[in-house]
């Protein structure tokens, strides 16, 4: 049975932001500080005067997007220097978090995913040039704000785990490779079917299945089909099937998600635990350890969220303190 052990703690104070680069850690916020894993510190290159709060990397390390999560603003950066800036619709950009991930094409070009025209309208750029690969005279996006985008590790899909009003939390899937051939196909999206229940959270347990976790929040009087999520659930979903795999009641609300195996998944809902995805029960956790209690796009209300890095492939994850970094393995 998985077990979460501490690998390493770092002292380190006013951490803004983590990303993992091999067997570093970086606070690209924090102006390129780096983090190694037995406690030596190389300060920050620069200082950005401004209200940046979270970092996203490309697939290859090269480029790094610096953001306001709750607001319009961000920046991105190679190797350190800034290329240019980037922004984002104001429209109710102070409730939720900030749309914005990297991917890498088939053929290797590295391209930035956000919305820079409207809440709605997800675009994809070439990162070196800024050249817009999803231009279309035929985009008609439908009204949804879409947020915490993530491309799986295959660059085959991206999902939007964002919202529509009044609020609620819907998630939409899409075809990397059709949404270049044809940019029209991300202005809406039926590969992942209509549910009644509310989506608080997503995550790729691999290229063809998504681990989903929902509210109690429901459009159902309680009538659901076979292949349809339950309130207050935490699911596998087969892309290619379109089915459920599994589906459990957890113990706890989720939260945030990263899958360990076929039958155990990491949650950071307010702090770390192992979460058996068959029986819905909690095996361990690390209640010492803050990981805010972000359960949906909309994060307004709620306490600033602690710098965190997932390192899915290497089973590891990095929390910041007050006053250190929590680097954590789980041992299989």
């Amino acid at each position: 049975m998985p077990e979460l052990r501490i690998e390493a703690r770092i002292e380190a104070k006013g951490v803004q932001s983590l990303i993992w680069d091999r067997e570093s850690l970086f606070d690209w916020v924090g102006g390129g500080q780096r983090f190694e894993l037995d406690g030596r510190t190389i300060p920050r290159r620069v200082y950005y005067a401004f209200r940046f709060d979270a970092a996203v990397v490309s697939p290859s390390g090269q480029y790094v997007v610096i953001y306001e999560r709750l607001g319009t603003k961000g920046l991105l950066l190679c190797n350190g220097s800034i290329i240019r800036e980037i922004n984002r619709s104001y429209y109710h950009a102070t409730a939720y978090e900030y749309p914005i991930c990297f991917a890498m094409l088939q053929d290797g070009q590295e391209v930035l995913i956000h919305c820079p025209e409207d809440y709605c309208r997800i675009d994809i750029e070439e990162v070196a040039t800024g050249t817009r690969l999803s231009d279309s005279i035929e985009r008609k996006p439908a009204d949804f704000f879409h947020s915490r985008l993530m491309v799986d590790r295959s660059n085959q899909w991206l999902i939007s785990a964002g919202w529509f009003w009044h609020p609620f939390d819907v998630l939409k899937l899409f075809s990397l490779a059709k949404a270049i051939s044809n940019p029209a196909s991300l202005d809406d999206s039926n590969v992942f079917p209509h549910q009644q229940v509310e989506v608080s959270t997503a995550a790729f347990a691999s290229s063809n299945n998504l681990l989903i976790s929902t509210s109690d929040e429901t459009f159902s009087d309680g009538d659901y089909e076979a292949n349809e999520f339950r309130p207050k659930s935490l699911g596998v979903w087969d892309i290619e099937a379109k089915r459920i795999c599994s589906m459990v009641e957890p113990a706890e609300p989720a939260g945030s998600l990263m899958p360990i195996n076929e039958e155990f998944a990491v949650s950071f809902y307010k702090h770390p635990k192992i979460i058996n995805l068959r029986t819905g029960e909690i095996t361990c956790r690390m209640p010492e350890l803050n990981c805010g209690d972000q359960t949906s796009s909309i994060i307004h209300h709620i306490d600033a969220l602690p710098p965190l890095a997932i390192d899915a492939a290497n089973k590891r994850f990095a929390v910041a303190t007050s006053d250190q970094i929590v680097v954590v393995h789980i041992d299989i």
